[in-house]
């Protein structure tokens, strides 16, 4: 009798809680007849229906294998009229519901459609699941050892770690990371630090007399230089109306000990880099209108050496080798070549060696996966999931893009640095949570991913938990062990009255 008590009392227990369970949906990648742009419609379709349907009832995963339905659909453009079908299924195929949207407005429009569309939908599944007639599957979480919490963090690490004392702390671990404790650090100490501004790059500057680090920041057409915990610039220079920064760069390339910013810079559609120094806390220009585009790395986490490769035409943004390079007062001199791998140039690749010294290249592919070669330009792997993305671009008249796309210019946008540490740990960006029209692209959410090789696959090591708002640009400290993150924390209005606000954020990475 006693059992049956205890068992009764547990399924009595057990429906509410598993009732009171959101329904794990994923949104496929949509069909798209008739539309411009049919890679980036499908994408911007998934992307906004899956936010726009996450609520109390309805929980948005990342992939299917996580699912209890699937929503899949059609979206079908004709003149100014559209169309959109959605059907949602169980896992085991069986229609749960199927509903559509249609209107006039074009492409434009789907701001407004989708959470129309995601309002029904809602509505029928939220329906059926109180009905009971959607077929629940239970998650069974794994346990993982992991680190115990000695105080708060922002990175989360992968493995078994010991804990105080001998033992291994064992925690439930699902596909769900829930973030640690946010670190409360005071802001006059450098942890976080908002800025005036939208900056899109920054590079390190080395330290001042007490120790402080000096930071290179730049927006579209201006740079400063800041001393970290504060926000006023001890120096900085502006830019014409027609020019804007891509890159910056931070190091002695000329091995005499006399450091040297490099500001990659596009004017009217053509590479007019420039070369500045720092002279009595004032930036003094050596050099501009170089046609090159400059990258400093640290090639298989090496010495710090800067890298320039030429503008290309048209579609081939970047043309030829990247070369490392010197600078001999004003000119640019060629020293050793690197020939690229398929997809890399001066922003995508890095170096890393793997367990037996031999060197390995890591390339971002032009849809921002992660590729490994071999020394013979071999792919060895390729990642499944996209990393890098960024909103920085530039562009250039092209009169070939007139008629596909009525836009006079061809659009490139620049993507995150690949780092590699002494250590061969592979430290890459990430944003997320985008969406994507025409040529405009915003990101809402970014971390740092590391990756080691273990000889088949680049294997996650450790990363930073998402930041709340689009990360530009990420360094990395390695002498300190910290990371810091560029954030942009609110956008430009429209009327130009707010000029919007970047904030610096620094991580200590143990």
């Amino acid at each position: 009798m006693k059992r049956l008590i205890v068992c009764v009392m547990l399924l009595l227990c057990a429906v509410p809680a598993f009732a009171a369970t959101p329904l794990r949906i994923y949104v496929a990648e949509f069909n798209a007849v008739g539309a411009q742009a049919k890679d980036d419609t499908r994408a911007v379709l998934q992307s906004l229906l899956a936010s726009r349907l996450s609520g109390d009832k309805l929980l948005a995963v990342a992939t299917a294998a996580e699912a209890e339905v699937m929503i899949s659909g059609t979206y079908i453009s004709i003149g100014k009229q559209y169309n959109i079908d959605a059907v949602a299924k169980t896992v085991a195929g069986q229609t749960v519901t199927r509903t559509y949207v249609q209107g006039e407005g074009g492409q434009e429009a789907l701001f407004s459609a989708i959470p129309k569309l995601a309002e029904k939908l809602a509505n029928d599944l939220g329906n059926q699941l109180g009905a009971g007639t959607i077929a629940r599957i239970a998650v069974t979480p794994t346990v993982t050892a992991i680190a115990p919490k000695t105080g708060s963090s922002d990175i989360l690490r992968s493995g078994v770690v010991d804990k105080p004392g001998g033992d291994l702390q064992l925690v439930p671990q699902g596909d769900i990371i829930k973030p640690q404790a946010f670190y409360r650090g005071a802001p006059n100490k450098g942890e976080i630090k908002r800025l005036d501004g939208m900056f899109n790059v920054l590079a390190l500057g080395g330290v001042d007399t007490n120790g402080k680090r000096l930071l290179f920041m730049a927006q579209d057409r201006a740079v400063q230089l800041i001393r970290e915990g504060e926000n006023r610039p001890i120096t900085g220079f502006s830019l014409g109306p027609n020019d804007k920064i891509l890159a910056i760069d931070y190091l002695d390339a000329s091995s005499n000990g006399q450091f040297k910013l490099f500001v990659t810079v596009v004017k009217g559609g053509e590479v007019a880099s420039q070369i500045w120094e720092l002279k009595n806390n004032r930036l003094v220009k050596l050099a501009e209108d170089i046609p090159y585009f400059f990258r400093a790395i640290a090639l298989a986490g090496g010495p710090l050496k800067l890298y320039a490769q030429e503008q290309g035409r048209k579609a081939d943004r970047y043309y030829g080798d990247v070369y490392e390079v010197m600078v001999e007062g004003k000119k640019i001199v060629k020293k050793a070549k690197i020939s690229m791998p398929r997809f890399g140039n001066i922003y995508s690749f890095n170096q890393l060696k793997n367990t037996g010294g031999e060197l390995l290249t890591v390339v971002y592919h032009d849809e921002n996966y992660l590729i490994v070669y071999d020394k013979e330009q071999k792919e060895l792997w390729r990642s499944s999931d996209a990393f890098g993305g960024s909103e920085l671009f530039y562009k250039v008249e092209d009169d070939a893009m007139i008629n596909p796309t009525t836009d006079k210019y061809r659009w490139f946008f620049m993507n995150q640095r690949i780092l590699v540490t002494s250590k061969q740990e592979v430290l890459v960006g990430k944003n997320d949570g985008f969406w994507v029209l025409g040529n405009a692209r915003m990101y809402k959410r970014g971390a740092v991913y590391s990756l080691y090789w273990n000889g088949a696959a680049l294997e996650e090591v450790w990363r930073t938990k998402d930041t709340q708002s689009y990360m530009p640009d990420f360094a990395f400290d390695e002498a300190r062990s910290e990371l810091l993150l560029l954030q942009l924390t609110q956008r430009e209005d429209v009327l130009m009255r707010n000029k919007g606000a970047s904030a610096l954020q620094i991580k200590k990475v143990e």
